[in-house]
């Protein structure tokens, strides 16, 4: 990985600021779609390269995981994901259902529309925040609904070359539940370059108010 395209922890800690407050909009929304609080853990976050970020979704290429893709555009660009492990994802459905006893062949039928409406505000969320606070314009496309293994998300998702994986960590804690999920924003190396850049500017913005 090129050193230039590295976040220092500064850019961290900014970025996991922005998305937090991103995160905190949308658990909101959801909590009123499933009618139950719900509590999003302090998001971790990493940089990563495609082989890594396979091995980073627990190691297992060939677990199925459900995903809601949104591409975005602006003076930065790339594709935001939601993630969740297939299973995880079905419990999800079940809690918008508030019925426990759905059968699964019903769960899996009515999963991409379920998960693509949280996608949809998920990630709606995460990218309006960053546009807000960055100050920037930023357009998105309708959420598209994806599964399959690791391997085949990701090779919808990210092309076989120098883009970059930004892993967004959290859990969703729901009363009776606990349901992990990602987010991840894909960036080509221009894209992340501008990313960077306009972080650069946020910062900078912060140490002339505080000075």
């Amino acid at each position: 990985m090129d050193e230039h395209i590295r976040l220092s922890e500064l850019h961290c800690d900014a970025i996991v600021e922005l998305l937090n407050i991103g995160m905190g909009q949308a658990a909101n929304s959801l909590s009123e779609m499933v009618r139950e609080e719900v509590k999003l853990s302090v998001p971790s976050l990493e940089l990563l390269s495609r082989q890594n970020a396979i091995k980073h979704l627990n190691g297992h290429p060939d677990r199925r995981i459900a995903a809601v893709k949104q591409h975005f555009e602006g003076p930065f660009w790339g594709d935001a994901l939601l993630l969740f492990p297939q299973e995880k994802s079905l419990e999800l459905v079940r809690a918008l259902m508030k019925d426990e006893e759905v059968p699964l062949d019903m769960l899996t039928e009515l999963e991409q529309d379920a998960l693509t409406e949280i996608g949809n505000i998920i990630l709606n969320s995460c990218i309006g925040s960053l546009a807000d606070i960055l100050s920037q314009q930023l357009s998105s496309d309708l959420p598209i609904f994806i599964t399959g293994s690791v391997n085949e998300v990701l090779d919808a998702c990210v092309a076989q070359g120098d883009d970059m994986i930004m892993f967004l960590r959290m859990d969703f804690a729901l009363h009776t539940k606990d349901i992990d999920g990602y987010v991840a924003f894909i960036l080509e190396i221009p894209a992340m370059e501008k990313f960077k850049t306009n972080i650069d500017l946020y910062l900078q913005g912060l140490q002339h108010i505080q000075f």
